[in-house]
């Protein structure tokens, strides 16, 4: 890991089934840019998530959302408690 990254832990390859759950509520900002199909939105708040893991459930924030090339999209979240691998 580079001193300019930005993660607490090492990253290790990991894949098992998983769902996400978004919390109720809402965010405050402003666009920052506008199209005629989306909009970039400069924003205050958090987006809480609850994510079920192997029977077990992790609460979070939602800190960044990236679209893949094939349609698909990654969450990079930012859970309370560590999740044991």
């Amino acid at each position: 890991m580079t001193s300019s990254e930005k993660r607490r832990s090492e990253r290790h390859d990991h894949v098992v089934p998983t769902a996400m759950l978004l919390a109720a509520g809402s965010l405050e900002g402003e666009t920052v840019n506008a199209s005629q199909h989306g909009l970039l939105i400069r924003g205050t708040g958090r987006i809480s998530v609850v994510v079920k893991i192997g029977g077990k459930e992790y609460r979070g924030r939602l800190v960044r959302a990236e679209p893949m090339v094939d349609g698909g999209t990654y969450y990079a979240l930012d859970l309370d408690d560590p999740y044991e691998i």
